[in-house]
C-alpha cells in the first residue's frame, strides 16, 4: 500500500500534492511522554506501544510527504515537576513539532503551560482532569487538545446511571489524594447536586498506597451508603476492591475508567467482579478493521491477552492519526498551523474509538463527547457491556456531538 492509498483509507488525504514541508527528508520530530512504573505504568506503557504501532504503520508507507516520524519518548515519572522538565525539553531542546503525552492529570495541569507559551500543538491521549483543555480556552489561541473523555462527563455518565436507572443515590465517594482524585471528587459532588439534588453520604480521602480500606469502607456502609465511587488508580481501585470484600459488603462499587484497568482487575481478582465503569472502547466487544488490527498487533508484539489500558492505547493510536490528518492539511509544520488545522480538519479520521469528524473546533478542544460512554462492567476478570443493548447500539447506533458537522461515530457502526 502506498502513502496515498493509506491516507485516502483514514480519510486524510485528497489532493494529489505533497506539503510544502516535504522539501526536506530530515525526520518530523513529535514528542510522547508518560510515565511507565508505579500505579500510573499501565496507562503509559499501553499509550507508548501504541504509538509505536501508529507511527510504524506511517513510515512502512513512507512518512509524511517522505518524511519519516520520529517519536521522542520521555518519562515524566507521574511528578508535576518532571512533566514540566520533559516539556521544556521535549519542546525547547528536541523542537518537536506537536507532542502526544501526558497520563496524570495533577502532571498535565502544570506542564500545559510550556506549550501553549511555545506555541506548540499538545494533544493529551489520557490525563481526563476537567479543567485542563479549559484553561487557555479564553485565550485568542488555545495549544491544548484533548482525545480522552474528561472526568465530568465520565461523572455525569455514571451519576445518571447509579441514580436514575438503578436507584442507587446515597453515594459514598473514595478519592486517593492526588489532583487527579480531588478533580474527580469536586465533579462527583458538584454534579451530584445539580443533577440529581443529592450530596455524598460519606466521603474519604486516603493517601496514595494506602494497604487497607476496611474501616473507611465500615463507616461508609453505616453512614447508609448504597453505592461507592472510586476515585483512584488501578492499584487503589484494588484496594477498595479487596477491602470491601473483606468485610463482606455487596455494594455496587463504580469509578471512572480506571476501574478497567488490568492493575484493579488482575490484582482484586474475583472481588473486582461486578464494578462498572464508562468506556469509549471495550476490547473484548465489537471491533472493525482498525481496532482489530491494533489490539493484535498489541497483544503479539508485547506478548499479553490483554492490553493494560486498552483505552489508553486506542486514544493514544487515534491522536496520532489525528495529529497525521492535521500536519498534511496544515501549509507547514510550525505550531499555529497544525493548531489552526486540528482546530478545521477537512477530512474524517477512520480511529479505534470511532470515525472523527471535524473533532475539534477553536472554542471546543475535547474530540470525544460523553454521548459515545457505555457502561462497562467486570465480569470473569474481563470487561464486558454492563448492558446488552450496548453491544446492539455500538453497531447500530450513530452518535452525534451538539455541535454542527462536529460528530464521532464508533467504529463498530462501519461494519
Amino acid at each position: 500500500m502506498t502513502m496515498r492509498q493509506l491516507l485516502l483509507s483514514l480519510g486524510v488525504l485528497t489532493a494529489s500534492i505533497a506539503p510544502a514541508f516535504a522539501q526536506t527528508t530530515a525526520p518530523i520530530k513529535i514528542g510522547m511522554n508518560c510515565t511507565y512504573d508505579g500505579g500510573s505504568s499501565e496507562m503509559g506503557i499501553s499509550v507508548r506501544a501504541a504509538l509505536r504501532i501508529a507511527v510504524k504503520e506511517i513510515n512502512d508507507v513512507g512518512g509524511v510527504g517522505g518524511r519519516k516520524i520520529e517519536l521522542i519518548e520521555r518519562d515524566d515519572k507521574a511528578k508535576p515537576d518532571v512533566g514540566v522538565a520533559v516539556a521544556e525539553d521535549l519542546v525547547n531542546k528536541e523542537k518537536v513539532v506537536a507532542t502526544i503525552g501526558y497520563c496524570n492529570s495533577g502532571v498535565a495541569a502544570k506542564a500545559i503551560e510550556v506549550y501553549q507559551k511555545a506555541k506548540v500543538p499538545l494533544i493529551i491521549p489520557v490525563a481526563t482532569g476537567t479543567a485542563i483543555t479549559k484553561k487557555y480556552a479564553s485565550e485568542p489561541e488555545n495549544y491544548i487538545f484533548r482525545v480522552a473523555m474528561p472526568d465530568e462527563k465520565q461523572v455525569a455518565f455514571i451519576l445518571h446511571d447509579l441514580v436514575e436507572k438503578r436507584g442507587l443515590s446515597k453515594i459514598a465517594v473514595f478519592a486517593d489524594d492526588t489532583g487527579y482524585g480531588e478533580g474527580g471528587l469536586k465533579d462527583v459532588e458538584r454534579l451530584l447536586q445539580a443533577n440529581h439534588n443529592a450530596k455524598p453520604v460519606f466521603v474519604s480521602r486516603f493517601k496514595q498506597g494506602t494497604p487497607d480500606l476496611s474501616a473507611q469502607l465500615k463507616d461508609a456502609r453505616a453512614a447508609g451508603a448504597n453505592a461507592v465511587f472510586v476515585y483512584a488508580l488501578g492499584p487503589d481501585m484494588a484496594t477498595v476492591s479487596k477491602s470491601r470484600a473483606a468485610i463482606g459488603w455487596n455494594v455496587q462499587q463504580t469509578g471512572p475508567w480506571t476501574v478497567a484497568f488490568r492493575n484493579h482487575i488482575d490484582v482484586a481478582g474475583a472481588a473486582a467482579d461486578g464494578a462498572v465503569m464508562p468506556q469509549t472502547f471495550i476490547q473484548d466487544g465489537v471491533m472493525n478493521e482498525r481496532s482489530t488490527s491494533l489490539v493484535l498487533q498489541y497483544v503479539k508484539q508485547n506478548n499479553v491477552k490483554n492490553i493494560p489500558c486498552v483505552m489508553c492505547a486506542a486514544q493514544a493510536y487515534d491522536s496520532m492519526f489525528i495529529l497525521l490528518n492535521a500536519m498534511f492539511q496544515a501549509q507547514d509544520l510550525t505550531g499555529p498551523q497544525i493548531r489552526e488545522a486540528l482546530e478545521n480538519l477537512q477530512q474524517r479520521v477512520t480511529g479505534v474509538v470511532g470515525i472523527y469528524n471535524k473533532p475539534f473546533t477553536k472554542e471546543d478542544h475535547e474530540a470525544l463527547d460523553g454521548s459515545i460512554l457505555v457502561l462497562g462492567q467486570v465480569k470473569n476478570g474481563l470487561v464486558q457491556y454492563a448492558y446488552a443493548g450496548d453491544a446492539k447500539r455500538s453497531i447500530l447506533a450513530s452518535r452525534t456531538k451538539a455541535q454542527p458537522k462536529r460528530a464521532i461515530v464508533p467504529v463498530a457502526a462501519t461494519k
